[in-house]
């Protein structure tokens, strides 16, 4: 996959870190000593530039990139590179970091932010869950990883719009915790129905399984079967 990552301080480096050796990788920064140096010790490509400017993120290939990642120490040109990626560009992920925590509400979903961290190895994780699971990305681990909070993004591609909870097959050790909707909390109750855009929140048991894939498996199913029974019903 591609990935931009938007700022080369401590954060940002930790970054390209960890995930330089398994995809396209490309960085930002705007000191040009900087940019010089990591470009040179990290052997990955940096441009000079800032991260917020829409004309450098198009330089730097933003319009076909599959991740970007906004990690300055400035919590206003990460929000605005967040935009400019998910709205202008259309980058299916965008992470961005919040230093102040004053400002957190503001990273959400209509500034374009998909997830917020403060961790390389979390960024790291969800870059990976990215690529090798799409729409289901694991958020936390709890109890030392007994259980994980997992995030499942409700897409047109996903075709659970429309489906509720009970129709979803739910592995065994897989519960639903909440629906996230907009600035929403909602109780993930057996009949709530799944809207675009939602985030179905599960917690999972150590060992069990999740994607997409089985989830509409049970949906499928259930629509299959209550179509089998109102054939029965009209024969």
């Amino acid at each position: 996959m591609k990935v931009i990552v938007v700022g080369m301080g401590k954060l940002g480096r930790r970054v390209v870190a960890y995930v330089r050796d398994k995809h396209d990788v490309l960085a930002i920064e705007r000191d040009p000593a900087r940019a010089q140096a990591i470009s040179e010790e990290m052997r990955i490509n940096v441009l000079t530039g800032d991260g917020d400017e829409p004309s450098v993120l198009l330089e730097a290939g933003a319009d076909h990139a599959d991740v970007l990642v906004a990690v300055t120490g400035h919590d206003e040109d990460n929000l605005v590179a967040a935009l400019l990626a998910k709205h202008e560009f259309k980058i299916k992920k965008v992470i961005a970091a919040c230093r102040n925590p004053r400002n957190r509400w503001l990273f959400n979903r209509s500034w374009g932010v998909d997830v917020v961290v403060d961790s390389a190895q979390i960024v790291g994780r969800l870059i990976e869950e990215e690529a090798t699971l799409g729409d289901v990305v694991p958020l936390l681990k709890l109890r030392g990883g007994e259980f994980t909070v997992t995030a499942v993004r409700v897409s047109q591609d996903s075709e659970l719009v429309g489906k509720r909870i009970v129709d979803l097959s739910l592995s065994a050790g897989c519960q639903a915790a909440a629906v996230l909707r907009g600035t929403e909390v909602l109780h993930a109750t057996s009949l709530a129905q799944l809207e675009l855009d939602d985030e179905l929140l599960l917690v999972l048991e150590q060992g069990a399984v999740c994607s997409i894939e089985t989830l509409r498996s049970g949906a499928d199913r259930d629509v299959d079967g209550e179509r089998r029974d109102s054939e029965r019903e009209g024969c």
